[in-house]
């Protein structure tokens, strides 16, 4: 998550209070959007704790807004307006870390299915549609050619489909007659566990607090209890040092 601060007058109701020093960024992964029924999706952002139950609210309302129809939401607190901006999907839970996210082209994928994962590299045999599900009966939204080599991300596990990615991007479910390892990559297609994908989407945020105009990024998943702020993966351990994100 990245955030940025811009000093901003703000409107006569907000600007009765002088600016308030900033509070340490507190850690994503510490935190449960959900705890205790209090909703807060500005968690781990320098205003988190600055916003009053009311702010939190009104912010919880437009987030989930904004992640269900991908357009930008405003929301007016008691003493804290901000607007958040939807952006790309991606995928969680299919990497050794679950948390390490994969893009996705579309949000419309059926995810209900256990499937095994890392499957590794394949090439399409004939040109193949993408379906948002495994099944024909599920809409076809690409049609790739034959030759395209594609990840295989997820094998549903009572299903010959395949999740596969292009270009680090899951685009969707091809049949799995339609693929064959890719030559020199067999000894590679070990697999890794059985999971289920959960969804996830990037987004932006702006809040205005008194006189200061606060701005970040991140990411949130969708589970069983709705939207939560997706924590980061840890680093890989295995990358040069310079290549590693903290």
């Amino acid at each position: 998550m990245s955030w940025r601060l811009r000093g901003h007058v703000l409107r006569p109701a907000l600007t009765l209070l002088a600016a308030l020093a900033l509070g340490a960024c507190s850690s994503l992964s510490d935190f449960s959007p959900f705890e205790d029924g209090a909703v807060n999706y500005a968690a781990g952002s320098p205003v988190g704790e600055r916003l009053n139950g009311a702010d939190r609210q009104a912010l919880a309302e437009a987030f989930t807004r904004a992640m269900e129809t991908g357009a930008a939401q405003r929301w007016s607190g008691n003493r804290a307006v901000g607007e958040v901006t939807p952006e790309g999907y991606a995928l969680a839970n299919l990497k050794p870390d679950p948390n390490q996210r994969i893009p996705a082209a579309r949000g419309d994928l059926d995810l209900a299915h256990v499937m095994e994962t890392e499957l590794g590299l394949y090439v399409l045999t004939r040109n193949s549609n993408i379906r948002t599900g495994p099944g024909t009966d599920n809409r076809a939204v690409e049609v790739l050619p034959s030759g395209t080599g594609v990840d295989v991300v997820g094998r549903v596990a009572d299903k010959n489909w395949m999740l596969v990615a292009v270009g680090g991007e899951v685009k969707g479910y091809v049949f799995g007659d339609l693929l064959i390892e890719e030559p020199g990559a067999e000894l590679e297609l070990a697999g890794g566990p059985m999971r289920r994908p959960v969804l996830c989407r990037t987004f932006s945020q702006r809040v205005n607090i008194y006189s200061a105009r606060h701005e970040w990024d991140g990411a949130a998943c969708k589970d069983g209890a709705g939207w939560r702020l997706a924590e980061d993966p840890q680093p890989d351990q295995n990358a040069p040092e310079e290549l590693m994100e903290f």
